[in-house]
Parts: C-alpha cells; structure tokens; sequence
C-alpha cells in the first residue's frame, strides 16, 4: 500500500507556532509580580537573562521617571587637559586610566581625573569615576555606615556626568586616598602604606648621633597584632555586608602610624571585580588580622550595636533609595526598579546586621601571644614596690639602654642624679616623676662632655602622667625605639606631662624636648644650647608659660630651626622670653592655633611664622630688633595658607613686619574674641 506523500507546515503554522510562546511570555512577563522576578529563578537563570525578557515581553503600563543629580561636565581644553564643570566650581584636569591593585577587573568607563596640587577641585586632588547603576545602591548604602564607624572613608556621590554637552549618563566619584588625602583628614604621623607593604622612611632631621634600640623596622611592618582593632572590625563588617573579598585583601589601603606602630585600614567603594588571588604582604596581613577570634568577636559586637537600631538605618536606606534611584533607574519601569531596590536593601541589611563572619572571612584563628618586656636585672634593686622603680639621693650611672615594663612607673626623688654614658636611653612604658627642687634637682648629664648620650622617652597610653620639676638636664640627643622615632633628648608620647622649674641646656638632636599626642605644660622653664629645635610639639593641647629661650650653642640648619614648633596642637603661649635666635621663635603649622600673649621677641631672625592653614592670636607682646616679625605662608596646598589676628602690640626697630603670601591673612582688633581665650586658655588649664 502506497504512503500518502507528506505535506510542508504552511506559513501559517509556523507562525501559529511561533506565537504560542511568544504570547505565553508576554503573558507570564506582564502578569508575574515583579517582586517574584527579582528573586532568584531555577535551572540557573541568571537575573541579567530574566531582566532582558522583561525589557521585551513586559508590557505593563507603568510609571518611568528620571531623577535629577548634580551634573558634573567635563569639556576638552587641548594639550590633553579637560575642564571639570559644576553649577558652581571649575577645575582644570588631567584624565588618565583608573587602574587597581591586584587582580581587580575595572568596569568600562571608569577613570581617573587629576588636578594640579596647588587647585584642586573642592579640596581633591585626584577624583575617581565609576558608571553607575543600581548595583550601586550598596555602595551608597556602605558608605552611609562607614560614616558612621571609626574608619577613614572619602564621601562618595552620585552625579550625572556630561562630556563636551553630551549626556553620559550615572556615576559614582570618590576622591582617591592619597598621600594629599591623608595629610589633610589624617594624624600627623600617619603614612600611606605602599601597594608594596611599605611605607617611606622618617629619617632624623639631623646628623647627630642618637641612640638605637631594637632594629627600624623591628619585625614586619604589616604584622595581624599590630592592626587598629576598631577599624579594622569596621573594615570586616562592610565587607561582610557588601561582599567584597577585595576589602579583605586590604585593597583600600591601610595607613601607619609612626607614634603607635599601629596599621589602621582604609575604606573606598568597590571599584571592580575581583577576579584571582591576590599575593603578597598586604593581603596576607589583612587575611590574618581580620580572621582572628577577637576580630570576628568585635564584628558580631558591631553588628549587633547596628541591628539595635534597625529601624533607624532602615529609614537612613531609604532615605537613600528616593534621592538615588531615580537616577540610578535611567528611565525603567519604577515598579520593577522598586521591587529590585526593595531586594537589594534586605539583602544588604540582613547581611550587615547578621554577619556570617566565618564563612565569609574565614574560620577564626588565634592572635598570635605577645611577649612582655622582662625587668633589666640592674633595676631591680631599686624597685620600691611591683610597680615603681625609685632612685633616691646620689649617684646612678647608666651604662646600657634601660626599657622598662609595660605599667612600670620611675621615680627620681631630690638629688637624683643619672650620668649617661654616649648613645645609652632610658624608655620608660609608665608614668615618670622627677621630683627635684632649686637647692636639690635632679640632675641628668653625659659621663663623657661632648660625647651625647640619647633620650629620656615615655610611651604613654593616653592620659599617662609625666610630672617632672627641678630638673637639670644636658647632653643628650634622640632616639629610635623599636621603629618609634622619640624626636627629642626628652620624648612623651600620648602623655599628660606637666614640667616646671626646669632647666634644660646643650642637646644634640632634632629637638630639646618633643611631645607626640597628649597635653603639655611647661612653666618658669629655660632651655639654651639647642644644636636643632627647643620644644617640638604635634597634636598637642597645652601651655609654655614664664619660659625662656635663648643662647643656640651651634649655627645647625637656621631656616629649618625653631625655639617652639606646633603641628596640629593647640597652645597657649604666654610671659616668654624669646631672645637672639638665628631662628624662627614660634612656628605653627599643620593648622595649629596658638594664642601668644604677654610675651617678648627681641633680637630673631623671625619672630612667628604660621603657616599651612594654622591661626595665630597675639597680643599684648613686645617685638623688638627682629629681622622679621611675622612669616605667613602656604607650604601645602591642600591644608590652605595661615591666618593672623593682631591686637595691642608694641614694635620697635624690626626688619619686615610682615611677610603674607595670597593664601594667607591678617586681621586686626582691639580684644581677642572671649571664644579664642576660652578654647586655648581654658584647654591649657586642663
């Protein structure tokens, strides 16, 4: 029997064909809620897929907005230059490619802008572009909680940026951290650790010979125990929460301390995606110091203070959402963009506020022990009681670095007298009180003239007492204390030291005595002999009273010397004496302020210079038969130049009175403002 011959599908059929799914996904893609579409589908369907369906099969009607952020134009000026354009500022810019460390896959139109470091944009000098879409919106989310922890964090923000007139489109900007960054946001002995793990040398000052204890480096510089342990649980808790393996690897960077020894980790939003693993020093330090026990302890601790208050981060996020996603949604149906919106903020909060620290971060680990400082045997026969260490009335010479433990205090009673032999220190990691009086002072000079010695040092914690008076002290140079540079023959760090009655002569290092970080206050004081500086002091509140200066025993580098040097401190100096120096007097920088009253300058090179953003407040003083009174300039110009305020002052035979670069100021009155007397005289009492 024959078979019948087999008829082709007509068109029609095909079509027919054709249309059955077709109107099975718009139906499926128009009537499915969109809060099921943004949820995780089967079969591995990723979201990018389910999104381009919708774009074609979802023909709901809905409502389409486009949101309004700061525009930021960029314009092309020739020789390779842009033009960065606001409402309101205008900066010229160099663009160059955004790279990152690592292995770190970089979006598409990411850049980098540039501006010359004496006119930046709005305080940055180097503004980093990210394009923008909703993924974003945990990076805004990110940095409004890094605003709120103790870590260093650039703002971010989201622009709309236009190229020569054309519409770009969304981005995210951040300025980038650098070494301009830090110096501006940063304490004074903070440094930008290298992508290499390494951070630049703090030489001495001058070629004299001070003393070493330990090696400079003393193990490596990025070690787990040494990292911040606030920032660092800050740094492991966004990570957590935005799911950045880049964060563990400490591709934000980290800064070091000088003063403390202390890695302090650095935060920025995501850059890209990570793709390999890292190697090297960095990521290692920062794998090992976020996967401790204790670290992992103190982001569930965080955490938990963060989920105490749900309700008001959940209104902080949405907050957010209305300002940004218009603008992140680029014209999309609202209703999809709002379900997608509603998922990410979920996700994110229950990741912030339930940190799974352990399978994210890593198993936790033990912090490696540290190992106490033992008693030299020698001291041990002067230890009064398990903590104090007392050298009564006579004669002690101190042959060999002497390091004593953590919590130990010293005590030198009247008539105390240390001869130090050439290059030997004493570093005490306890309070110190020197208790000598005009007829019985301590006394502490070189067993061998012209032969320095090195320092008096004091590591404190914060608040740790140093009372010294009646003390009688030469001879002696600087030190570095197991990568710690103490920058003066006596040297406090984090300290409340008080000294009067003192008198201090010849010194070889870069200052008589150097205080890092803590209040300060010295009076009815002399200091003569400075081969460097007298009194160096950074970040730190306090007083120089009824204290004279005078009599530098050799030339040394006169434009780099001064009598008082502030960096970022805030000081009171009132009834001194500042007489004959080749020098500068009084230098403040880093923005200190000081308020300089009742005092006399006769006879300087340069009375008082400022400079760097600093304010200086004098009245009630004499100048006479200086070469320049007073120095007013902008050395970096990220910090901005200085500001003097003048009051009832008397001149006499000076050179120049007054040398003002165009970033500086001088003001004039009759009274200083009771706030200024209140701040800087009331701080100093305390």
């Amino acid at each position: 029997m024959r078979k019948g011959k087999r008829s082709r599908p007509s068109i029609q059929a095909w079509l027919f064909a054709l249309a059955i799914p077709a109107v099975a996904l718009f139906m499926v893609f128009s009537l499915m809620p969109y809060d099921r579409m943004v949820s995780p589908w089967p079969w591995g369907i990723g979201q990018g897929e389910v999104m381009a369906y919708q774009k074609v099969f979802d023909r709901r009607p809905g409502q389409h907005v486009e949101g309004n952020a700061e525009v930021y134009s960029l314009v092309a000026s020739g020789q390779g230059q842009l033009i960065l354009k606001t409402e309101k500022d205008e900066a010229t810019a160099k663009q160059v490619d955004l790279t990152v460390n690592g292995s770190t896959m970089v979006p598409p139109g990411s850049f980098l802008l540039e501006f010359p470091e004496d006119r930046p944009f709005r305080g940055a000098t180097v503004l980093a572009f990210v394009p923008a879409d909703l993924h974003s919106l945990e990076a805004l989310y990110a940095q409004a909680v890094a605003d709120s922890l103790a870590i260093e964090a650039p703002p971010t923000a989201l622009v709309q940026l236009e190229r020569d007139g054309k519409k770009v489109g969304p981005y995210l900007v951040q300025e980038r951290i650098t070494p301009e960054y830090v110096m501006k946001h940063a304490l004074v002995a903070m440094a930008l650790v290298g992508e290499d793990g390494t951070v630049a040398k703090d030489d001495r000052t001058t070629a004299a010979a001070g003393d070493t204890i330990g090696t400079a480096a003393s193990g490596a510089l990025l070690s787990s125990e040494r990292f911040d342990t606030t920032a660092t649980a800050a740094l492991g808790l966004l990570a957590c929460a935005e799911q950045r393996t880049d964060l563990l690897d400490g591709e934000a960077g980290s800064m070091y301390d000088r003063v403390t020894r202390a890695i302090t980790p650095l935060y920025r939003m995501r850059l890209g995606k990570v793709e390999g693993e890292p190697e090297g020093a960095v990521p290692t330090a920062f794998r090992e110091a976020l996967s401790t026990a204790a670290n992992q302890q103190r982001i569930a601790r965080l955490a938990e203070r963060l989920r105490a208050d749900s309700a008001a981060w959940t209104a902080r996020f949405l907050t957010i959402d209305s300002a940004v996603v218009p603008v992140l949604a680029k014209g999309r149906n609202i209703g999809l963009v709002q379900a997608e919106v509603d998922r990410t903020r979920e996700r994110f909060l229950q990741r912030l506020f339930h940190p799974a620290t352990a399978s994210f971060i890593g198993p936790p680990t033990d912090a490696p022990p540290q190992t106490p400082i033992a008693l030299d045997p020698w001291l041990a026969q002067f230890s009064s009681d398990p903590d104090t260490i007392r050298f009564v009335r006579g004669k002690y010479d101190i042959d060999h670095d002497l390091v004593l433990p953590q919590g130990m205090a010293v005590v030198l009673e009247r008539g105390a007298r240390w001869f130090m032999a050439p290059g030997v220190s004493v570093v005490v990691n306890g309070e110190l009180h020197m208790r000598g009086t005009d007829l019985n002072p301590v006394f502490i000079r070189p067993q061998v003239d012209g032969q320095p010695w090195g320092a008096i040092a004091v590591n404190g914690i914060g608040d740790t007492r140093v009372r010294i008076r009646g003390l009688r002290i030469s001879g002696g140079s600087d030190l570095w204390a197991h990568g710690v540079r103490h920058g003066g023959m006596l040297s406090f760090i984090r300290a409340d030291v008080r000294m009067d009655h003192c008198s201090i002569g010849e010194t070889y290092g870069a200052a008589a005595v150097s205080m890092r970080r803590g209040n300060f206050a010295m009076a009815d004081c002399y200091l003569a002999g400075a081969a460097n500086g007298f009194v160096n002091l950074a970040e730190v509140i306090g007083s120089v009273e009824r204290t004279g200066f005078g009599q530098p025993s050799r030339s040394g580098d006169a434009a780099l010397r001064n009598a008082i040097s502030l960096r970022a401190s805030h000081v009171l100096v009132r009834g001194c004496t500042f007489a004959d120096l080749p020098f500068t007097a009084l230098r403040a920088g880093r923005s200190s302020e000081a308020l300089v009253t009742a005092s006399r300058f006769s006879g300087n090179a340069i009375a008082i210079m400022a400079v760097d953003g600093s304010s200086v407040h004098v009245d009630g003083c004499d100048f006479t038969g200086n070469g320049k009174v007073f120095v007013l300039h902008r050395d970096q110009a990220a910090l901005g130049g200085a500001t003097l305020s003048l009051y009832t002052n008397t001149f006499a035979g000076n050179g120049t009175q007054q040398e003002v670069d165009e970033a500086s100021s001088v003001k004039t009155g009759t009274s200083i403002d009771p706030k200024v007397w209140r701040d800087l005289a009331g701080q100093a009492a305390h």
